[in-house]
């Protein structure tokens, strides 16, 4: 009874992620579209922006998640079937199929869990859940390997622990810093094995032999012998320009405050509930948040790989709550904290920042699909606002953009990036890039146009082609609630 309730709630996670991969069609962060997409596409088609992390002399990505996106690439071009929106889809459609897999890892890993549904619903209620998982960022890549990891560890005093250890080492690969979890859990998956030394040897081998193989791939790649989580390490950690602070300094409590109410909202303390009795799950999530404070750079999607225990705690802190308030009207607030965060999702997933991607669309559809010679677009706006080639198909178009490279130069202390430079002194900015590149679009947000538009007024070198809507909500100085493409008269 309890594997048929089990087999249709599957059913029903993948017609979720099915709508998910449909809806979701807004912009989030730079490294999906700039770390993948773009890479994937450089690899597939021998064109694409390759931003500072891909150079080979710091080469602190590894090849190995946007090779296997340009292999659907190349499998797709080799029936001309290469147009952006399948291209585009086919990606996310496959780590949509990737995350049903983390899913069916994860109902594994709670069979037998007495809050198994309750801890699925606080899962696939969670606004961020919807939003992410069908975006082709490395942290869902890294969700799904840490849950498998998870589900295989449940057989750790079975006589091989090889699938367990292999997507460990995986899991470093594609993001060294995937490893801090297993920091708590392997010493304790040691010391419950009937086999030490076996567990010891299986991990070494896994480890060794995977990173032997990442390392060629990534070498020839490169183009030089190359460790990426060395590169990784040093640049993020013992880089003299401290380059991760480059993009944003957070304080030490900046994921309590921030990270972690960003993404369950109104449903946090009842992470805090279930916490209480859960001090070997609470201790993993502890140790990991603590070593990402570390890093003067934060972000709340540093998160996602221990989100799937995050949910747990949620559940049990819910249960232990329904059990001490013993009246209906709580169930009902419970019930609507769940459609609330739903709502969320699909505001976000539909709604929220979609100029950023449908500026895209808009370029294909109404200036490059007619055919207009010398195209030149110039985006300017903080830097990887935008998709970039991967999302317009097609070489002979000139892209430039305002590039925000950090500091790689340790004797340089007045370094500004490209970006920096340009919105602290706008108009002159403008003036000067307007000479520099023969652009034939603009495309900016409306906070840097009504700065500027003085500028198109008494040049009259371009006027307002198009004006796309973006956000309601304005989320940084730079960025803007409409995105203005403007064409040269």
């Amino acid at each position: 009874m309890l594997f048929n309730k089990t087999s249709k709630v599957f059913v029903g996670i993948i017609i979720f992620r099915l709508l998910s991969w449909l809806i979701v069609r807004t912009y989030f962060i730079a490294d999906e579209y700039w770390q993948t997409f773009e890479i994937a596409h450089s690899l597939a088609f021998g064109y694409g922006y390759k931003t500072w992390e891909w150079k080979s002399d710091i080469a602190i990505r590894s090849y190995f998640y946007p090779f296997i996106i340009s292999l659907i690439y190349r499998i797709i071009a080799i029936f001309h079937l290469d147009t952006v929106s399948i291209l585009v889809n086919a990606a996310t459609l496959f780590q949509t199929l990737l995350a049903i897999i983390g899913d069916l890892a994860y109902l594994k890993f709670l069979q037998g869990h007495k809050l198994i549904f309750l801890i699925l619903l606080c899962r696939f209620s969670c606004w961020y859940t919807m939003y992410s998982s069908p975006r082709l960022i490395i942290n869902n890549l890294e969700e799904i390997l840490f849950i498998c990891s998870l589900a295989a560890a449940k057989n750790f005093q079975s006589s091989s622990n090889m699938m367990f250890h292999a997507l460990v080492s995986l899991s470093f690969i594609i993001r060294p810093t995937s490893a801090i979890p297993f920091v708590i859990i392997y010493p304790y998956l040691l010391y419950k094995s009937s086999s030490r030394f076996k567990f010891l040897f299986q991990a070494f081998l896994c480890f060794i032999l995977l990173n032997m193989l990442n390392i060629l791939l990534d070498s020839y790649m490169y183009n030089r012998w190359t460790f990426v989580p060395l590169n990784f390490f040093y640049i993020n950690f013992l880089h003299p320009k401290s380059i991760s602070s480059h993009y944003g300094i957070n304080n030490i409590l900046w994921y309590l405050t921030n990270g972690l109410p960003m993404i369950f909202f109104y449903r946090l303390p009842f992470i805090f509930v279930g916490s209480i009795a859960n001090k070997r799950l609470t201790s993993i999530i502890l140790f990991t948040i603590f070593i990402y404070t570390l890093n003067t750079h934060k972000e709340f999607r540093f998160l996602t790989q221990i989100l799937p225990i995050l949910f747990i705690l949620e559940a049990h802190g819910i249960d232990r709550c329904l059990k001490i308030f013993k009246w209906n009207r709580f169930r009902w607030i419970i019930f609507a904290s769940f459609i609330g965060q739903l709502m969320i999702g699909i505001y976000f997933s539909l709604i929220d920042r979609q100029g950023q991607i449908s500026v895209m669309q808009y370029l294909r559809t109404n200036l490059i699909s007619n055919n207009k010679e010398n195209l030149a677009i110039d985006f300017l706006m903080p830097c990887h606002s935008t998709p970039y080639y991967s999302f317009i198909h097609r070489n002979d178009i000139q892209l430039n953009f305002l590039t925000c490279e950090p500091n790689l130069d340790s004797r340089n202390n007045d370094y500004m990036d490209e970006a920096d430079q340009f919105f602290s002194r706008p108009i002159e900015s403008l003036k000067k890039r307007l000479n520099t590149y023969n652009s034939s679009h603009l495309v900016m947000f409306d906070t840097l146009y009504n700065q500027v538009k003085d500028v198109f007024e008494e040049d009259q070198w371009f006027f307002v082609k198009e004006i796309l809507f973006n956000s309601h909500i304005q989320h940084t100085s730079r960025h803007g609630k409409t995105i203005y493409i403007l064409e040269k008269r």
